[in-house]
Order: structure tokens, then sequence, then C-alpha cells
């Protein structure tokens, strides 16, 4: 079922569980506020007749008798005069004889007088009952029992139930259907936005739908237009990626089959042959290498990171054990500045960045240099890693390129051959994985320095 049918249905459902409470309660409160009020009237003329009769009864039989049938034809309720025993001393009908005993539960009921009871009978329908002392709180005199006729009450009752009715029931046709276009009117920016949805496709990925309301659907519609132009980013990427890529290995696999193709006139020269044979191992290495670099990048795309804590000390004692040999032997020096910071990180793919970065330092830096590595806090539950080196640099319009996939400036390729301008590419991608941040700061034959910012709350 659509949306705007549910909450069509659930705001007429509620509206007529809410009209129905409301229609008993109003009248309920109806039906007893007059009652009540029918009550407090004939207890009042039921006072009235009883201190009309204090003197009279039982003294003046005759001037009794007129005083019942005066306010008998007047209020049109029939009065008994009973005493303690139940036996009737006066009948303003004149239909039961004096002596006669009468049983109703009025007489019965043990509430304190005056009091009253309605009941429903065959005969006559609704019936009032009222039952008063005739001397003050003093059952010895006996009883004043008014009986009235009270069907006219209850129509009354019976009416305004049934205008409660009309009235309830025509607010909730009306509100049907304005639940109906209320249900549309939050509907409708859903229903736009499904369609603009269903028009995106592989030939047309835009989403053009606008709200103007600051709510969730405006919310939800910003998600959508940032995941349409992410996923068109990622398309636009991965074409770039595929088409650098084949590119780049069309160079090392032309090569390769120039140097196969020329083997066999070498074979008689052994220096020439040697050195065809390193060029073509030269070049299966660094298609070797760049063939790894990009599986290495696709799998960081879907491998999950594992954070774990990580101590200053154990990076220093990581970058002595790969990297000391080979510095020494090129006569550069590795110089720590590391404050005691705890870091968490996916120790694997975290080694793997350090791993680049420090190994392109030492490839492009000449020997009698320094590389620098410095570990500090930063504000706000960050944390910084320098590794800065004083080797070739990068110049200013090389520098915004350096983590392109494929990208090498001239400098570097003609300084090593090694390299497939992929390290930084990947080193870049692992970093954003981290919910971090690598920029680089270079001056062209005094070094280069990058900087990497991590953030070092651990968020459950």
């Amino acid at each position: 079922m659509k949306l705007k049918y549910q909450m069509w249905l659930l705001f007429s459902l509620l509206f007529v569980v809410m009209g129905v409470a409301l229609y008993y309660f109003i009248v309920a409160a109806y039906e007893e506020r007059v009652i009540e009020g029918h009550e407090n009237i004939t207890i009042s003329q039921g006072a009235s007749i009883v201190e009309r009769l204090q003197g009279v009864y039982p003294k003046f039989p005759e001037r009794t008798a007129g005083y019942l049938s005066t306010y008998s034809n007047r209020l049109d309720v029939r009065l008994l005069l009973i005493d303690v025993q139940g036996q009737v001393r006066y009948d303003s009908y004149e239909q039961l004889a004096a002596g006669t005993i009468i049983d109703i539960p009025i007489l019965r009921a043990e509430n304190p007088l005056p009091r009253t009871t309605f009941k429903e009978t065959s005969n006559y329908g609704y019936v009032q009952h009222t039952l008063l002392y005739l001397e003050e709180n003093q059952p010895v005199g006996g009883y004043l029992l008014m009986i009235e006729d009270v069907n006219i009450l209850y129509e009354d009752i019976r009416s305004f139930q049934s205008w409660m009715i009309f009235v309830i029931g025509t607010a909730i046709i009306i509100f049907f259907i304005l639940s109906f276009g209320i249900a549309s009117l939050f509907s409708r920016p859903i229903s736009k936005m499904i369609t603009e949805m269903n028009k995106i496709s592989r030939h047309n990925r835009s989403f053009k739908f606008r709200h103007h309301r600051k709510d969730e659907i405006k919310d939800l519609s910003v998600a959508i237009e940032g995941m349409v132009q992410q996923l068109n980013q990622y398309e636009q990427r991965q074409r770039q990626f595929l088409s650098a890529s084949s590119h780049e290995l069309k160079t090392p696999l032309a090569t390769m089959q120039l140097i196969s193709e020329n083997l066999a006139s070498v074979r008689e020269s052994p220096e020439d042959h040697e050195e065809f044979v390193a060029d073509l191992m030269l070049q299966i290495d660094k298609m070797k290498q760049m063939v790894n670099q990009l599986l290495d990048m696709n799998r960081a795309w879907d491998r999950s990171l594992r954070k774990e804590p990580l101590e200053a000390s154990e990076i220093k004692k990581h970058i002595h054990k790969h990297f000391q040999h080979v510095c020494e032997s090129k006569k550069i020096k590795l110089d720590f500045i590391l404050e005691d910071v705890l870091i968490h990180v996916d120790l694997a793919s975290f080694f793997q960045v350090v791993d680049n970065i420090i190994s392109n330092a030492i490839r492009y830096s000449p020997s009698n240099t320094t590389i620098t590595v410095t570990l500090t806090k930063a504000e706000k539950d960050k944390v910084e890693l320098f590794i800065c080196d004083e080797g070739i640099g990068i110049s200013k319009e090389d520098l915004i390129y350096v983590f392109e996939p494929f990208y090498r400036t001239m400098d570097a390729s003609e300084w090593s051959q090694e390299g497939s301008g992929l390290g930084l590419a990947l080193v870049k991608q692992i970093i954003e994985q981290h919910g971090g941040t690598i920029t680089a700061q270079s001056t062209k034959g005094k070094g280069t320095c990058f900087q990497i910012t991590l953030c070092n709350k651990i968020v459950t």
C-alpha cells in the first residue's frame, strides 16, 4: 500500500477513535448534568411541598389532600404520603386506598434522604422517584414520595445524542476528505522524488528534485543528490584510472616487445645481450610493481579497517627495521621527533603509508641528507605525522598533481627510473579511509614534507 493511503487511513482511524471517545464523553457529561439538574429541581419542589404540609398533616386531612392535589396538578407529578411502615396515607391521584402497602426500591435504599432514582418501566417508560422526610431529618413523621414522568427528559437526551452523532459524523466525513488531502500533500514530494530517481539510468545520472521546506524530505533529497554526484565522480575516476592505467601499461609492454624482438640480433655480443636482458628484467619488475599497486588500490576500497593502538616507539622501530640498512648505504640520516602519543590505526595500511613515503624520500634524496619523522599532538583529538626529506623537491606546478594516479614529475623520472606513480595515490586513499587528510609542501631543490593528520578519537 502506498504511503499516501497508509497516512490517510491512519489519520482517519485516529480521528474516528477520537470522535467516538469524544461522543461518549460529551453525551455522558450532558446526561449527567441534565439528570443532576432535574434532581435538584425536583428535590427543591419536594422541600417546598414538605414545608407547606408541616403543621397540616396529619391534623387536617382535608387540607392535606387539597395541598397534595394542588401541587400535583401544578407540577404534573404524583404525590404520595407514606408512613414509616410503608402504608399509603394519601395519594394525589386517589388510585391507592389508604393503608395500601407499597414496596419500591427507593424505600429500601440505604442512601440518606432526600434521594431520587430514575427507572425505565415497561408501561410508563422513564419514571423518577423522589423521597423526602415529612419532618426535618425525622423518619417518624413519614415520607413524601414524588413520582414523575421523565420521558421528555430522556427524549431530550436522545435528541442531544442524535445531534452529537450528526455533528461528529459530519466532522469525521470532512476530516476523512481533509486527511486524504493532507496525506497527498505530505507524500507528494516523495512521489516526485521517486519519479526523479526512476529517471536515473546509466546514461542519465542526474537528480533534479528540489524541495523548499526545511524538513527530513529536504535532507533526504540533498543526500540522494550528493550520492548521485559521488557516483558520477566515482565513475569519472574509474574511467580516468582505466584510461591512465592502460596507457601506462602500454609503455613497459612496448619496451619489452622491442627488447624481445632485438634479443636475437645481439646474441653474438655478450655485453649487448646482457644489457638487453637487464633492461628487460627492469621493465618486468616495473610492470610487476605497477600491477601489484593497482591491485592494492583496488583491494583498499573493499578492505575494512581494524584499528588498533600504536605507540610512537613502534613507528620508529618499524622504520629502523625496514630502512636503516638502505639509509646507511646511501649515507642518509634518519631523525625522529616523537611525542608520547598513542594512535589508533589499521596497522598494515598505516605502515604501508609510512613505507611508501619513506621509500620515496630515500629514493629522491642525495647522500649526506636527513629524513625527519615527527609525531605530535594537535588540537581536538587529532595527531599529526610529518615525514620530511632534503631531496630534489617538487615544483609548484607539479605539487598539485602528486596524489594523482600514474603522475610522475620530470625531475623524478630523470632522477630514478623506479616507481610507477601509484604510491602516493594509494597513500592518499588509505589516509582518507582512516578519516584523515594528507598534504604536501615542497621547495624544488630543498626537499619535500608530507603532513598526515588523523583523528585519534575512538568512536564506539
